[in-house]
């Protein structure tokens, strides 16, 4: 009689390659996750690690684990979230924080500075939960989000004053 034991294998997102197998006792059993990162619009799922009950493993790398099957297991794959944020500008002026993927929970500053003869005037598009403060605000990474710095043109009023004769043509604003 062959003594058999079974590896059940649990992800939440990708794929797992071989999959759940029965094999005989102190087999050796690779295991991978066949699609890391996975997205799902603005959210993104990144394989971390594995998790390994009632077996000894190693961990190859965040998705590929070995192991010799000595025991009924069970394998689960650990996934970290992250979301998409995207920024963009209204008028000439520039912001400091980069596109991309930051994990969920996290943080991260966005600075808007103006460009020449322009002035910051706002944040708009998914600021919800953000923190403004001036031309800084501090974006909750709880969602994907796309967030707008706005500017405007300076303008300046010229008056032109004459003791004598007509002002031509007497007050500009540019």
């Amino acid at each position: 009689v062959i003594d058999q034991h079974m590896l059940t294998v649990i992800s939440a997102h990708g794929g797992a390659t071989p999959g759940t197998l029965t094999t005989n006792y102190e087999a050796s059993v690779s295991q991978a996750v066949t699609n890391s990162p996975v997205v799902d619009g603005g959210t993104q799922y990144v394989c971390a690690a594995a998790n390994v009950t009632s077996n000894e493993f190693t961990q190859v790398s965040p998705t590929n684990v070995t192991l010799t099957l000595t025991n009924d297991a069970t394998l689960t794959w650990q996934w970290n979230t992250n979301v998409f944020l995207a920024t963009a500008t209204n008028g000439n002026g520039t912001v400091t924080a980069a596109d991309g993927w930051y994990a969920t929970g996290s943080s991260t500053a966005l600075t808007a500075t103006a460009g020449a003869n322009w002035h910051f005037t706002g944040w708009s598009g998914d600021t919800n939960g953000c923190t403004p403060a001036g031309n800084v605000i501090t974006a909750a990474m709880t969602q994907a989000r796309t967030i707008t710095a706005n500017f405007e043109i300076d303008q300046h009023t010229l008056t032109v004053i004459s003791a004598h004769g007509g002002a031509e043509p007497g007050t500009v604003t540019t």
